[in-house]
């Protein structure tokens, strides 16, 4: 089969990114074709290309006559379209209608819903968008760039596309992640059929895993507010267990500073893929505290692969992918006692247990072979 994945890569490499990287190799080692058109936010890098992007988000010409010629010379029997914004916009779905290939989108954020694609501001959980094809509320409060002027060109894209039912008119098959996010959109003022809509979570490759850990406790990923980063440090500085931290971002001074005169707790800074997979294969469990409600949760998975627990909030994406006392532990994310309290509950529950758990959660739901599975059965309800 001949693919076409689609996607508007970020500035930063996003786990976006890396789903659209493993897709790609997943289906080129099974045999198939993929062709990529791919453009980055790299390349908004001047005033004038910020602006003209922000007036083409509704709807780019330019990319539309770009995709038309790609799909012309290319001729794939699906599309696969992944981010679309700011700069490949809506009318990429355009093209592929006029040409008359299939498209499947993966809901990789809340874009469609959310200027700003987090349901999230101000250190809040926020949904006063999701039922308004008009999101006013994004523009008062200015949640695209931080800013109420370039928070009109979503606004304006969504409104116009929900109005013309772009999304259930030009998509034939619409992925979600998990259960919790297709929920958020049924919700939603976008009407996806039940005919469009399917749950693929992510996967990660099976790089082996141990049962055998160290005393360390492990938190992976981005170094900022909303990951709840500050509250896990915290809870480790008063409970004296073991953390490390891999990750870096706009609070790692900060946090380095706080943790000085706390040896029990390790500042790594990034960390490369093999160095990623040694610390998680010998930590004792990954600990999380994401403030979002993301949509998915890739670290979860990967430490599940490594036959390491988990210990998250019971909220969001991230809470739907753990099951406590199983597989790892949920702790009330609106509480900052039960952080610290789910540390003390975990070391009194059956390591070995909790870990082969882990590991079997891996393997019945997110291994690479039933992603294939997933992703050729969806391909082919299009054709």
């Amino acid at each position: 089969m001949h693919i076409a994945q689609i996607h508007n890569e970020y500035k930063d490499l996003g786990g976006e990114d890396v789903v659209v990287a493993r897709e790609k190799e997943l289906l080129e080692n099974a045999g198939h074709s993929v062709s990529q058109y791919i453009v980055s936010n790299k390349n908004v890098d001047t005033l004038s290309r910020k602006l003209k992007t922000a007036i083409s988000l509704p709807y780019s010409y330019d990319q539309k006559d770009k995709m038309l010629a790609f799909l012309k010379v290319k001729k794939p029997e699906v599309v696969h379209v992944h981010n679309f914004l700011p700069i490949l916009s809506p009318s990429v779905f355009y093209a592929c209608k006029e040409v008359g290939v299939p498209v499947v989108l993966t809901i990789h954020n809340y874009r469609l819903i959310c200027s700003n694609g987090l349901l999230y501001r101000d250190g809040n959980v926020c949904e006063k968008c999701i039922s308004k094809k008009w999101g006013f509320p994004a523009i008062k409060h200015g949640c695209y760039q931080d800013s109420s002027i370039t928070s009109i060109f979503p606004v304006l894209a969504n409104g116009i596309h929900s109005s013309l039912d772009t999304w259930s008119k030009y998509i034939d098959k619409v992925i979600f992640l998990t259960e919790f996010s297709q929920n958020i959109f049924k919700r939603s003022h976008i009407q996806f059929t039940n005919e469009q809509m399917i749950v693929k979570p992510n996967f990660v490759k099976d790089r082996g895993y141990s049962y055998e850990k160290e005393d360390y406790f492990l938190y992976v990923g981005r170094l900022s507010e909303e990951k709840g980063i500050i509250e896990i440090v915290n809870a480790f500085i008063d409970s004296g267990k073991p953390l490390r931290i891999a990750g870096e971002g706009p609070l790692s001074d900060m946090i380095n500073t706080k943790i000085e005169k706390y040896p029990h707790i390790k500042l790594l800074g990034f960390q490369n893929q093999d160095e990623l997979s040694e610390l998680y294969l010998k930590a004792k469990a990954l600990v999380t505290g994401s403030k979002m409600y993301e949509t998915f949760g890739l670290i979860i998975i990967e430490a599940f692969s490594f036959g390491t627990p988990v210990i998250a909030p019971n909220f969001g994406n991230v809470g739907s992918l753990v099951t406590t006392n199983i597989d790892g532990v949920l702790y009330d994310h609106l509480d900052a006692s039960s952080l610290q309290e789910s540390f003390e509950k975990f070391d009194f529950l059956d390591q070995e247990k909790l870990r082969k758990n882990a590991r079997a959660t891996f393997e019945k739901n997110f291994t690479s072979g039933q992603n294939l599975n997933q992703l050729e059965a969806i391909y082919k309800s299009v054709l």
